[in-house]
């Protein structure tokens, strides 16, 4: 089975832990409007091509072994280190929130129990003699 993609208009293949060059074939299609290949292991050139040359710099953040993108960032590609901290951080944050979660619902729960017991015990007083 041959597949094609010649009207292939989006390709997202950021944080796949892809590895190896991207493909050269890729910059002879012509509907492709926007790739993403961030967050990756890919080395080697940028394909040469106006699709390539159309994507934003962020397109291939994160991907230590890529080169060839200066034209695209108009600077020198260097690695983004803090991607890692900011998923570490907003799991950190993420727990913060749940312990807030829990210590709001905390209060409101403690409070319907005793009501909810103060109005049994006091109308059916009879049950506990």
């Amino acid at each position: 089975m041959h597949v094609k993609f010649e009207n292939l208009e989006t390709l997202d293949l950021s944080s796949n832990k892809l590895s190896g060059q991207i493909p050269q074939d890729l910059g002879n299609l012509s509907f492709l409007s926007y790739m993403n290949f961030s967050h990756n292991f890919l080395e080697g050139p940028v394909p040469r091509g106006t699709q390539f040359q159309r994507q934003k710099c962020s397109s291939f953040l994160d991907n230590p072994g890529i080169f060839g993108i200066e034209g695209i960032c108009q600077e020198s590609h260097v690695p983004n280190p803090t991607s890692h901290q900011s998923e570490e951080l907003s799991e950190a944050e993420e727990q913060v929130f749940s312990w807030i979660a829990a210590a709001i619902a905390y209060g409101p729960g403690l409070f319907c129990g005793l009501v909810t017991g103060h109005i049994f015990t006091s109308h059916n007083q009879e049950w506990f003699t």
